[in-house]
């Protein structure tokens, strides 16, 4: 990803570091009620954020505003450990010892179905083979936040739940592996240089390696923290709630900081870093300990996901315009819809059948797919490393104005597919499903008094 500037340090001067935060607190505020109104009419609440997103972003071209993308990008990839964070805390290694086998065989499975799916079909209707490999590799990730958002609010329990969460971190594995690869090839490509096998993995290899070592260093420091903790201490939660947080932005900032090792430079996953960590402290830690961990995270998250939802809608409104061009504004149209399409189908095929071929449940075999769709800022992050190490600005804008195009349509789309599989399958606790009658109650209440 490229180089973040601050720009609203630079600003502060003439007020532009508090237009800022209060462009934020309008947005979270206007984000919660048109959430809430969304819900009840059957539309998921992460898209009624996101649309409120759009409309800012769209505000914020009208009064040239653009230069604030910089700062949505830095906010959204600390929001985005924060999510990372919070899903590695819901895998249980010994809830998952007997279905191991089976999340791998399904993660691997629609990984490789999205690869080769969105490789083809880019490749058919034109596009170089290493820039259609390179997309092809930024289709298998998957976003994260729906995910997280939807489960927690209809607190959902059951195998497509319990599916959906380690998913992330075998897909985020295989992605890095096979992203690196590519790039690779990609580089020599488009730079005319070959390249051998040591070269070609050393990089992800590093990236996957130290991402899970750092991770695991991190989460059991984290651990102990609060394993020397007194139970009976009055600012136990003050503790545990900072502990959590210094842990976060120390991994986020870390992962895109990135090191040197030996002379070569290190890059660590943002989405993979995190989520180790939480991993990590879930399986060291006491039940009581984890317990009270997710209870504090889960008082901070709903203006954490609110506003990470709300600025990736108006990021990608941003970077679209930024980045578009209007000779290549068809040809983008052309390869996005392709995208879109050849993903879906991937996604849906690939999960389908590597449900089969692990043994699946009927309702993860159907369902699964649907709940993979959402895609946003760890494509985007993708792409944009991508088109700075691409020596073609060309192709470099290309892969990040197809990637925003197709996000813009999965993150509006996706959590419809998620919502309906979840409710579906029945895994909607009593709890969430109280929450799902009220909005259908509150709509249908609300149309009686209007009809009278």
């Amino acid at each position: 990803m490229e180089t973040i500037h601050l720009i609203f340090l630079a600003e502060a001067g003439t007020g532009g570091g508090f237009d800022l935060v209060l462009l934020l607190a309008l947005m979270i505020l206007t984000g919660m009620f048109i959430g809430r109104l969304a819900e009840r009419f059957h539309i998921p609440n992460v898209s009624g954020y996101l649309f409120v997103g759009i409309v800012f972003g769209l505000g914020l071209i009208f009064l040239e505003r653009t230069n604030l993308v910089d700062v949505f990008i830095l906010i959204t990839t600390f929001a985005l450990g924060f999510i990372a964070f919070s899903i590695g805390l819901e895998l249980n290694f010994s809830k998952l010892k007997k279905r191991r086998r089976e999340v791998i065989i399904i993660t691997l499975t629609q990984a490789v179905a999205v690869f080769i799916f969105t490789t083809i079909g880019l490749v058919f209707f034109g596009l170089e083979l290493h820039i259609a490999l390179l997309l092809g590799t930024i289709a298998i990730a998957t976003e994260p936040g729906p995910i997280l958002q939807l489960t927690k609010r209809y607190k959902t329990k059951g195998e497509l739940t319990d599916t959906l969460v380690p998913l992330h971190g075998v897909e985020d594995a295989f992605a890095i592996i096979l992203f690196g690869i590519v790039l690779s090839y990609a580089l020599s490509v488009d730079g005319g240089q070959s390249m051998n096998l040591i070269d070609v993995l050393h990089g992800p290899a590093y990236e996957l390696g130290f991402s899970i070592l750092i991770g695991v260093a991190i989460g059991f420091i984290f651990r102990m923290i609060i394993f020397k903790l007194d139970y009976e201490d009055p600012d136990k939660d003050l503790v545990v709630f900072v502990s959590a947080v210094v842990a976060i932005l120390f991994s986020v900032a870390l992962a895109n900081r990135g090191f040197y090792f030996f002379g070569t430079s290190v890059h660590l996953s943002p989405v993979l870093l995190p989520m180790v960590v939480g991993i990590t402290f879930a399986n060291l830690s006491t039940r009581l300990a984890k317990h009270e961990t997710e209870h504090m995270l889960d008082q901070f998250s709903p203006p954490v996901l609110i506003m990470f939802f709300t600025l990736v809608g108006a990021e990608m409104v941003l970077l679209l315009y930024l980045e578009t061009q209007a000779p290549m504004l068809a040809r983008i149209l052309l390869y996005a819809a392709i995208y879109v399409l050849f993903r879906i189908s991937g996604k849906l095929l690939g999960s389908y059948l590597g449900a089969v071929l692990g043994k699946s449940t009927k309702n993860v075999r159907k369902y699964l797919g649907f709940c993979l769709l959402p895609q946003a800022q760890a494509a985007i992050g993708l792409a944009f490393y991508a088109r700075s190490r691409l020596t073609d600005a060309f192709h470099g804008n290309l892969i990040l104005l197809v990637v925003i195009v197709g996000t813009l349509v999965y993150e509006l789309l996706g959590p419809f597919g998620l919502r309906h599989s979840l409710i579906r399958c029945e895994e909607v606790t009593d709890e969430g499903t109280c929450i799902v009658r009220q909005r259908v109650k509150h709509s249908s209440k609300q149309k009686q008094r209007n009809e009278d």
